[in-house]
């Protein structure tokens, strides 16, 4: 998540009720979200789906329905998901507990926009979208928002981010021909795994640019503390995986941090819930099964599996340089 100091997200409509009352201040647009504090609530941050805005935006200007507003069945679909999310944010501080979780809950509502902020919004869509015509005047727009605690430990320039950054499966052109086979063989199945196949995962799945595993497990083994709760992380993901059949969204820096408070580490999962309410874990392991009956995939399904083995990989690569026996089971 990159913070921004001033950018067209702070151009909100200043006479809209909301942003009369709450006076919402922009901190950074993190994957989906764009998030804001509000004035006299400093313990909360406000994330608000670009993903649902742009969906609902583009449904309205098909249906020819006001730019403003929800259709029906739109709307039924995302309250369900709306739900479901939640449903999913419980059950991640059920097994993480409320020590290494932030207190979250989502809803769907109207929120404030300007012919600005959507130009933003819409700005290099990945399906090549564009802000419907009409909508420079819109001032409010549905979306999915959260209402997140606060995590002020992420200003704390000595956090550790746990994260591998983009999906190898988008590097592995730079593989040679086997390898990638070999390596996801090796990291997906458990089992031991060999120093020179450690090498190969720091290689291989470490973000390419700031080496942000490899750093964690050197530093991490010149500080047992630090060490030790890394590892109290892993146990838990590994156990939360294998009964949820879920994962934890690791790409972001931020996503995961360690970070000390009165000399002690700790851990916080702070964006790690995947924008998906299908458990991913449960639904790659079907999807792989019908690959290799040699069913055909769509782009889902194999969103699924690729966003699994990401996680897998991560989380048992990890286990193995500190010398964790759990596995992920794919």
């Amino acid at each position: 998540m990159s913070i921004e100091t001033k950018s067209a997200y702070d151009e909100l409509p200043t006479e809209h009720e909301l942003v009369a009352r709450y006076q919402p201040q922009f901190l950074a647009r993190g994957g989906d979200h764009l998030v804001y504090e509000a004035s006299g609530h400093p313990d909360v941050v406000i994330k608000a789906s670009t993903y649902k805005i742009k969906d609902i935006l583009i449904d309205n200007d098909a249906r020819g329905l006001p730019l403003d507003g929800v259709s029906d069945d739109m709307r039924a679909s995302l309250e369900k998901e709306v739900a479901e999310k939640n449903a999913q944010i419980r059950e991640y501080r059920k097994y993480f507990g409320a020590k290494h979780t932030l207190a979250e809950h989502r809803y769907l509502m109207q929120v404030p926009v300007s012919a600005e902020v959507l130009q933003e919004i819409f700005k290099n869509d990945w399906k090549g979208r564009a802000v419907p015509p009409g909508a420079a005047s819109v001032r409010d727009v549905w979306s999915a928002v959260a209402v997140q605690k606060k995590a002020p430990q992420i200003e704390d320039t000595n956090h550790v981010g746990l994260y591998f950054g983009g999906f190898l499966e988008d590097r592995r052109q730079a593989s040679s021909p086997g390898e990638y086979e070999y390596f996801s063989e090796i990291f997906e199945h458990g089992g031991a795994i060999q120093p020179e196949d450690l090498e190969e995962f720091f290689r291989l799945q470490d973000n390419p640019d700031t080496h942000a595993l490899r750093d964690l497990v050197l530093r991490a083994e010149q500080d047992p503390e630090l060490k030790k709760t890394t590892i109290d992380f892993l146990l838990a993901a590994i156990h939360f995986a294998n009964e949820t059949g879920n994962i934890l969204a690791l790409a972001g820096t931020d996503n995961v941090i360690l970070y000390q408070e009165n000399g002690e580490w700790n851990y916080l999962l702070v964006d790690a819930i995947p924008l998906q309410n299908e458990p991913i874990l449960t639904a790659a392991r079907v999807a792989r099964e019908r690959s290799e009956n040699n069913e055909p995939l769509n782009q889902k399904e194999g969103g699924y599996i690729m966003r699994a083995r990401n996680f897998i990989r991560t989380i048992n690569g990890l286990a193995a340089a500190l010398e964790v026996e759990q596995r992920v089971r794919f």
